[in-house]
C-alpha cells in the first residue's frame, strides 16, 4: 500500500480535463470482482459504467490484476494515445477495490499531465534517431496507427477522406496477453541489473568462496557451497549442503540439505527441511515446511506448507495454508484458505473463508459458501448453492444438504399426522431446505384379532404393530401448494418387543399438501415393499406374499395405499 498516499494526492487534485464519454467502457481480468469495481469507479468519475468482456469498445478502461498483487490500468479515449498506470497492491485485498479506483481516476483525468506541468523545465539529451527494421512494412493508407503500449491494441476506422470514424463493433482495446506483458514483471524490476555475474562459484562457508570480498553481491549461473552459500541472486542452480541463502532473483533451481531461503524464486526450490521464497513461481519441496509469500506453482511440504497470499497447489502432511486463494489443497490434518478455494482435501478439517468449489475432510468441512461439494461427516457453510454429504449439515435453504441431521437457518420445520387406508397412523417431522429435506417418523397399527386375513395364526392384540422410520426426499412447491416425494425406511416391530429378526418397510411416499396459513391440507399415496424373516408377521398376513422368498426364510409383500393427513409448518 506504499501507493496509497499518492493515489489519494492525485485523487484529491484538481482535474484538468476528463476525456470521457456519458458510458465508459470497462474490462476487468483477474482475482477481483468486476461489478464491484465498476460500481466504485462510476461513482469516483460520476459516468456510467459499462462491463466489457475481453475487448471493449471506446474510451475503454482496461484493469488486469496479474495474480501476483499487482494492478495494471490502461484507459484508451476516443481520441489520443492510450494511457496506463501499474501499482502493487499489496497482501490486503480488502484494499484492492479502493486502490484500482484512486488509480483509475488519475489516469482518466490525465491528472499527472497537471502535476508535470508545474515542474520547472529540465534539459534532456536530443532523441537519437533510430532506423525502422527493414522487414516493416509501410502502414495502410486506410488506417490511422495509434501509438499504444506493448500487449494493447487499439485500432481506429478512417474513412476515405481521411478523418477518423466511428469505430466497429468489438474495437477497442485487447486485454493484456501473457505472451506480451503490458510492464516487465515484478522479478524483472526488482533483480539489479549492475550487479556482478559469474558463471562458477565455489564456497566452503560464505567467508571462504571464490567470491571473496563480494560474498552476498554477486550473481551465479552455478553456485556449489560444500556447507552453506550466500549470494546475489542465481540463474542457474545453486547447491549447498547445508543451506543456501540467496539476496536477489532465482531463476533456476535452489537445492540445500536443510535450507533454502531466497527472497524471489522462478525456478525450484529442494531443502531436506525448509524452503522459504519471498515469491515464487515454481515449486517448492521441503522435508518439513515449505513456505512462500506467493505461490503460483506448488509446494510439498512433509509437515507444513504455507502461503501468505495466493497459492495454486500445495500438499502437506499435516497442515497446508494459504492466506489469499488457493487452487488445491491436500494435507493430512487441515487445509486452510483465507479466501476462495477450488479443491480441499484434508485428514480433519478443511476450512475456506470465502468459497469453496469442493472439499473434503475425515471430520468436518468448514466454508462460507458451498458452490460445488461438501463431504464430511460434519459440513458447515453459511450459503449452499452445490451439495453438502455428511452425518451432521449446516447449510442453507437454498442448497442440497444430505445428512441424519440437517441444520438449515432460514429452511423448513414442520409436523404431520396422517392416516392410511391400511389404518396405520403415522406422526412425521420434516426439516431442510427448500429443495431437499429430511423426514423422522413414528407410526403404529393395531391388530384386528377377528380379520379373517390373519386365518390360523394366532395374533392377538399383544402383536399390535409399531414401528419408526428415516426418509429423505426433494420438494417442489407452488404458491401455497407443495409436492414432497420421499423414499423412507421403517424398522417395524410387533407387540411391547423390539423386532430383533429382518422386519423392514421400504416407503416411497408422495405427498401434496395446501397450506392455509400454518396448517395445511395433505393427500397423498404410497408404495410399499415389506421384507421380513417372520412369516407371521401381521403385515405378511394381511397382505399376502407377491413373490417367492427371497432367500432362505426371507418373504416380501408390495402394496399400494393412501393416506390423508394435517401439517403445522412454521
Amino acid at each position: 500500500m506504499r501507493h496509497a498516499p499518492l493515489l489519494l494526492g492525485f485523487a484529491v487534485a484538481t482535474a484538468a480535463h476528463a476525456d470521457v464519454a456519458p458510458t465508459l467502457h470497462l474490462a476487468v481480468h483477474g482475482s477481483i470482482d468486476g461489478d464491484s469495481v465498476g460500481a466504485a469507479i462510476a461513482r469516483e468519475l460520476a459516468v456510467h459504467v459499462e462491463l466489457a468482456g475481453g475487448t471493449c469498445e471506446l474510451p475503454c478502461l482496461d484493469v488486469a490484476i496479474d495474480g501476483k498483487s499487482f494492478a495494471t490500468v490502461v484507459f484508451a479515449p476516443r481520441s489520443g494515445a492510450p494511457r496506463q498506470r501499474r501499482v502493487k497492491l499489496g497482501h490486503d485485498t480488502r484494499q484492492w477495490r479502493l486502490v484500482i479506483t484512486l488509480l483509475a481516476g488519475n489516469l482518466v483525468r490525465d491528472e499527472a499531465q497537471d502535476v508535470l506541468a508545474g515542474l520547472p523545465p529540465r534539459a534532456l539529451p536530443p532523441p537519437q534517431a533510430v532506423a525502422a527494421p527493414a522487414d516493416v512494412p509501410p502502414a495502410p493508407e486506410d488506417a490511422l496507427a495509434v501509438a499504444a503500449p506493448p500487449g494493447v491494441s487499439v485500432a481506429v476506422n478512417v474513412g476515405a477522406d481521411g478523418h477518423a470514424g466511428e469505430e466497429p463493433p468489438g474495437a477497442g482495446i485487447a486485454a493484456p496477453s501473457e505472451a506480451a506483458p503490458l510492464l516487465p514483471t515484478a522479478r524483472e524490476l526488482d533483480a539489479d541489473p549492475a550487479r556482478e555475474h559469474r558463471f562458477f562459484h565455489l564456497g566452503l562457508v560464505p567467508p571462504v568462496s571464490t567470491d571473496l570480498t563480494h560474498i552476498g553481491t554477486v550473481r551465479h549461473a552455478v553456485s556449489v557451497n560444500l556447507l552453506g552459500g550466500m549470494s546475489g541472486g542465481s540463474s542457474g542452480v545453486a547447491i549447498g549442503g547445508v543451506a543456501d541463502i540467496q539476496r536477489d532473483l532465482t531463476r533456476g533451481a535452489q537445492i540445500a540439505g536443510i535450507a533454502t531461503i531466497a527472497p524471489r524464486v522462478e525456478g525450484i526450490q529442494v531443502a531436506g527441511v525448509a524452503a522459504v521464497a519471498g515469491d515464487l513461481d515454481g515449486g517448492q519441496i521441503a522435508g518439513v515446511a515449505a513456505i512462500a509469500a506467493r505461490v503460483d506453482g506448488a509446494q510439498i511440504g512433509g509437515v507444513a506448507a504455507a502461503s501468505r497470499s495466493t497459492a495454486d497447489t500445495q500438499v502437506a502432511g499435516i497442515t497446508t495454508l494459504a492466506e489469499g486463494d488457493a487452487g488445491v489443497q491436500v494435507a493430512g490434518v487441515a487445509a486452510v484458505a483465507g479466501r476462495h478455494a477450488n479443491v480441499q482435501v484434508a485428514g480433519v478439517a478443511s476450512v475456506a473463508h470465502g468459497t469453496a468449489n469442493v472439499q473434503v475432510a475425515g471430520v468436518v468441512n468448514v466454508a462460507d459458501r458451498v458452490r460445488g461439494l461438501q463431504i464430511a461427516p460434519v459440513n458447515v457453510a453459511h450459503e449452499v448453492d452445490g451439495v453438502q454429504i455428511g452425518v451432521v449439515n449446516v447449510g442453507s435453504a437454498d442448497g442440497f444438504s444430505l445428512g441424519l441431521i440437517n441444520i438449515v437457518p432460514g429452511g423448513r420445520y414442520d409436523l404431520e399426522t396422517a392416516f392410511d387406508t391400511d389404518k396405520i397412523g403415522a406422526l412425521l417431522f420434516r426439516h431442510g431446505g427448500r429443495n431437499w429435506h429430511n423426514v423422522y417418523g413414528i407410526a403404529g397399527h393395531s391388530v384386528d384379532e377377528n380379520d379373517p386375513k390373519l386365518g390360523a395364526a394366532k395374533i392377538s392384540g399383544n402383536d399390535d404393530v409399531w414401528m419408526y422410520g428415516f426418509g429423505f426426499g426433494p420438494s417442489v412447491a407452488f404458491g401455497n401448494t407443495l409436492i414432497d416425494l420421499e423414499a423412507i425406511a421403517w424398522q417395524v416391530n410387533h407387540g411391547p418387543a423390539h423386532e430383533t429378526d429382518l422386519s423392514v418397510l421400504a416407503q416411497a411416499r408422495l405427498s401434496i399438501a395446501h397450506r392455509f396459513g400454518p396448517f395445511a391440507l395433505v393427500v397423498g399415496g404410497s408404495l410399499n415393499t415389506y421384507i421380513t424373516s417372520d412369516r407371521s408377521s401381521p403385515l405378511i398376513l394381511e397382505h399376502g406374499t407377491t413373490s417367492g422368498p427371497m432367500d432362505q426364510g426371507v418373504t416380501s409383500t408390495t402394496w399400494p395405499s393412501a393416506f390423508v393427513g394435517v401439517r403445522i409448518s412454521k
